[in-house]
């Protein structure tokens, strides 16, 4: 089995490793030992039990101003890579700690890590996709230009054909829906006219992960920007997704164990105000600012309940499945919450823009489903 990718095990797992305890996995990652993950939790028994050590509790995904700059500016080692992103809406960016990742159908098509101490960047694509071995050239992993970069976006095209090859086999429909929905509410030209921004996919925080952060701003503030909600979604597709261990319940218990811890949930907010102005100066959020605001002037509103929101995608109305689970006792509990609203989204017409008149309540929801059985 091959080894985990270091950046994507800290990811994955929320660890924020000093470089002591990181150089000790890449110690371990090199070793000619065989390979035995842990089958929840890979690498976690070893970080966890590696004495002398501290983990943050919440790893800020957010990159450098130079990274940034790298990005923005039309000189800028990055910025053919941002130009390609900007044009193509099949792809979504994500900011990580000082990477980004660069998803397509719901797979990482590139991650871009940066250098604290240069401008510059290793590209990296996951050849795991090449099932098929197609006879591909990729570039170099150094992007030390924008000639190098260049070279990377002109390669998106085989990279998007060696993935579609990949999907046929290995269906990822629920995280191909998840970038649907970022896309039409982020990127799309109605993006604008919806009240659901979204800052990021795939959030962890120890056990409890979120499909999506977004922030809230509603037709009524948005001359305000200082008035804005944090919100969670989770994307369920198919009946099948809605019980087990990564059921409707357990994310709702995971939502309320998160806002619950004031300082982990503090920092977490904190992390979408910053992806959230990132995001809109990369060009990457269709979002019409007042003329008369800075984007700087937008925070969110700590004392607002946040909204938990669940995406119920391709899902049989018909199913008593459902309706037996949204009206178990356990899940009546949460109907009413002190520390989140939790909500339904049922579709407008059809598609996925998010509106407040969208989203509906427990009870609310139940009715809706009550009226196909």
């Amino acid at each position: 089995m091959d080894r985990p990718d270091l950046n994507e095990i800290e990811e994955n797992h929320n660890l924020n490793l000093i470089p002591a305890k990181r150089e000790l996995l890449i110690l371990i990652n090199r070793s000619p030992l065989p390979y035995v993950p842990n089958q929840r939790y890979p690498w976690y028994q070893v970080v966890s039990n590696t004495k002398g050590y501290k983990m943050s509790k919440y790893k800020m995904r957010k990159l450098s101003p130079g990274f940034m700059k790298s990005l923005i500016d039309h000189d800028g080692a990055l910025h053919p890579i941002l130009e390609r992103i900007q044009r193509d809406n099949t792809l979504l960016l994500c900011i990580r700690d000082n990477y980004i990742n660069i998803y397509y159908r719901g797979g990482n098509l590139l991650r871009i890590t940066g250098n604290k101490h240069s401008q510059k960047y290793k590209a990296f694509f996951d050849t795991n996709y090449n099932k098929n071995g197609f006879s591909i050239n990729l570039p170099s992993s150094d992007i030390d230009s924008s000639n190098d970069a260049e070279l990377w976006s002109k390669s998106f095209s085989t990279i998007k054909e060696v993935m579609d090859s990949y999907f046929e086999k290995n269906k990822k429909s629920e995280r191909e829906f998840q970038q649907l929905v970022v896309r039409e509410n982020t990127r799309s030209n109605i993006s604008n006219q919806t009240e659901y921004f979204v800052t990021d996919i795939e959030l962890s925080s120890h056990n409890a992960r979120f499909d999506m952060s977004a922030v809230k701003i509603s037709s009524k503030d948005r001359k305000i920007l200082k008035n804005c909600k944090p919100v969670f979604f989770e994307m369920k597709y198919s009946i099948d997704a809605l019980k087990g261990k990564s059921g409707m319940l357990k994310h709702i218990q995971d939502m309320d164990s998160l806002v619950s811890n004031k300082e982990i949930y503090d920092s977490i907010v904190e992390n979408i105000e910053i992806q959230f102005k990132d995001m809109y100066e990369l060009g990457l959020i269709n979002y019409k600012k007042p003329q008369n605001k800075d984007i700087e002037d937008f925070s969110l509103n700590r004392d607002l309940k946040p909204e938990f929101i669940f995406i119920l995608a391709n899902c049989n109305p018909r199913s008593k499945n459902l309706l037996d689970i949204i009206t178990d006792p356990k899940m009546q509990a949460f109907a009413s919450n002190q520390h989140f609203d939790l909500k339904f989204f049922v579709s407008g017409y059809s598609g996925y823009a998010l509106h407040s008149d969208c989203m509906f309540t427990l009870p609310e929801f139940q009715k809706i489903v009550s009226l196909f059985q």
